[in-house]
C-alpha cells in the first residue's frame, strides 16, 4: 500500500515538473532573403503645358501690309476700255468647324467706254473710228461690293514652327455691276484684277503666321524641367526630359489652342546632382494630350527593431485567460523569413512561459493606410511542440490579440508626406509655374529583407505647368 502511495506521489511530481517546463521551440529557418529590395524602376511621365494664341492680330497685321486701295485699267483700241478703283471696307476673322476663316468686304467703282472699231489707215497707230459709248458703275451711285473669304490650313513642322497655306475660298459679288445693253458684267473684270491683290494678301497672311514658333516655349520647358526637387525626409525627385510633342492645333474663338507635352523620366533618390541635358529634340505632333498626372515609385524602409518595439508596446502587459490557464504577453521580436513572410518571436509568461514563433504575410490596406499581418499562424516547429505539450495555446483569443497588436496605422505619416510633397511642388522655373497636387500614395509591394521591411509605394499626383 505504501509503495502505491510513493508511485502516485512520484507521478504527481512528474506532472508538476512537466507543467512548469518552459516552451522553447526551434526558430524558423530563414531563406531567400536579400539585403536590399529589387531596384525601383523609373517611370516616364508627361508634363502638359496648355498654349493659347490669339490669331486676330496676325491677320490684321497681314491686312495692313496690303494696300487698302487697288486700282487698275485696260485700254484696248476696240472693245471695252475700263478704269477701276477697289477699296477694302472691312476685315474680320472667324474660326468655324476648326478652320480659320478671314472675310474681307470691299467696294469699287469702274469707268468704261466702248469702241465698236478701230483703224490705222490715217494714223500711225489704231484709233477708234466710231463714237465712244461711256458707261460706269459706282459713280454718283452706291458702289457695288465684293465679299472675299480666305481659308487657312495650319500644320506644325518638326522645328516647332507654324506652317500655313492661305487660299481664297470664296469671292462673291454682293451687287454685281452689269451693263445690260452690252451684256457685259463689269464685276468680272474687277475680280480678275483684284485677284492679284488677293494673292498678295494670302502671301502676307502666311508670312505673318509663319512668325509663330513654339521653339522658345519648348526650349524653356526643356531646360527648366531638367531639375531635382527636394522633399524633406524623402529625398530628391528627379525629372529628366526625354522628348517633346505638340498636340495638333485646335481652332476656336479666333484663337489657336494646343498643348506642349514634355515626356520625362522620373525617379527618386538621395543624390541632388542633375543629369546632363541633351539638345532640344525635334518635335513630333500627337492627336491629343495625355492626362496631366504624374507617378513616382519609391521605397519606405521599416527597421525590424522599430517594428518590434512598436508591436511590443502594443501587446506587453496584456493577459488572456483560457479556462484555468492564462497567457501573459511580454515581448515581440520581428525578423524577415523569406521573400513574402516575416517571423514573430513572442515571449510570454503565465501558466506556462517560453517562446512562440509565428509567421505571417505583411499586407498594406491602402484605404485605411494600415500595415497588418495576413495568415498569421504558428510556425510548423512551434505547432508540433504545442500539439504535444499545450494545445490550449491554439486559442483564437491569443490570435485575435496578436492580430490587433500587430497592426500599424500610417495614415498620419502618409498625410504629412502628401503635404510635404505638395508644398515642395509649388515653385517657379524660368517662365513656367509648377503646381503639384498629390492625389494618392499607395503601397504596391512589400519586400522583407535581412534587416528591413520595405514598402514600395506609387505616388500619384497632378502636375500643372503654366506660363
Amino acid at each position: 500500500m505504501r509503495i502505491l502511495q510513493l508511485k502516485s506521489g512520484f507521478i504527481a511530481l512528474l506532472v508538476l515538473v512537466s507543467s512548469c517546463r518552459s516552451i522553447q521551440p526551434e526558430a524558423p529557418v530563414t531563406g531567400n532573403l536579400a539585403e536590399t529590395p529589387p531596384p525601383v524602376n523609373s517611370l516616364t511621365n508627361s508634363i502638359v503645358v496648355p498654349i493659347e494664341i490669339n490669331l486676330a492680330g496676325y491677320f490684321k497685321q497681314a491686312d495692313k501690309s496690303v494696300p487698302t486701295v487697288t486700282t487698275g485699267s485696260d485700254n484696248p483700241c476696240s472693245g471695252i476700255r475700263y478704269q477701276f478703283r477697289f477699296q477694302k471696307d472691312s476685315f474680320g476673322i472667324a474660326t468655324i468647324n476648326n478652320q480659320l476663316l478671314a472675310e474681307l468686304i470691299g467696294s469699287y467703282w469702274i469707268k468704261m467706254e466702248y469702241c465698236a472699231g478701230c483703224s490705222d489707215m490715217f494714223t500711225a497707230k489704231p484709233v477708234c473710228v466710231s463714237p465712244l459709248v461711256p458707261f460706269s458703275c459706282g459713280i454718283n451711285e452706291p458702289m457695288p461690293s465684293l465679299k472675299i473669304r480666305f481659308a487657312t490650313d495650319l500644320t506644325i513642322n518638326e522645328n516647332y514652327g507654324l506652317e500655313t497655306k492661305t487660299r481664297v475660298q470664296e469671292l462673291k459679288p454682293l451687287n454685281p455691276c452689269e451693263v445690260t445693253i452690252f451684256r457685259f458684267d463689269a464685276t468680272g473684270e474687277v475680280i480678275k484684277e483684284v485677284r492679284k491683290t488677293l494673292k498678295k494678301q494670302c502671301e502676307e497672311t502666311d508670312k505673318q503666321l509663319a512668325s509663330i514658333s513654339f521653339q522658345k516655349d519648348a526650349a524653356e520647358l526643356w531646360k527648366n524641367m531638367n531639375q531635382t526637387m527636394l522633399v524633406p525626409y524623402l529625398g530628391y525627385i528627379h525629372f529628366e526630359p526625354l522628348s517633346l510633342s505638340l498636340v495638333k492645333p485646335r481652332l476656336a474663338d479666333n484663337k489657336l489652342y494646343t498643348t506642349l507635352v514634355l515626356n520625362c523620366r522620373t525617379y527618386l533618390n538621395q543624390d541632388a546632382a542633375k543629369t546632363t541635358l541633351p539638345e532640344l529634340p525635334k518635335l513630333s505632333v500627337i492627336p491629343k494630350a495625355p492626362k496631366d498626372t504624374f507617378e513616382l515609385m519609391t521605397d519606405f524602409e521599416l527597421n525590424y527593431d522599430s517594428i518590434s518595439q512598436l508591436f511590443t508596446s502594443q501587446v506587453k502587459g496584456k493577459s488572456v485567460q483560457i479556462d484555468k490557464n492564462h497567457f501573459d504577453f511580454e515581448t515581440v521580436t520581428v525578423s524577415g523569413l523569406d521573400q513574402k513572410r516575416i517571423s514573430l518571436e513572442i515571449t510570454f509568461g503565465g501558466t506556462k512561459k517560453g517562446t512562440l514563433y509565428l509567421v505571417g504575410v505583411p499586407v498594406f490596406d491602402n484605404e485605411t493606410k494600415t500595415l497588418e499581418l495576413s495568415g498569421l499562424a504558428y510556425d510548423l516547429k512551434t505547432k508540433s511542440l504545442l500539439l504535444k505539450s499545450a494545445k490550449w495555446l491554439f486559442s483564437d483569443r491569443i490570435y485575435n490579440e496578436l492580430q490587433k497588436s500587430t497592426r500599424i496605422d500610417f495614415s498620419k505619416e502618409f498625410n504629412d508626406l502628401k503635404k510635404s510633397i505638395d508644398k515642395n511642388m509649388q515653385q517657379k522655373n524660368g517662365d513656367f509655374y509648377l503646381a503639384g497636387k498629390t492625389h494618392e500614395i499607395n503601397v504596391v509591394h512589400i519586400f522583407p529583407t535581412i534587416e528591413k521591411l520595405y514598402l514600395r509605394t506609387c505616388l500619384n499626383a497632378q502636375l500643372n505647368v503654366k506660363q
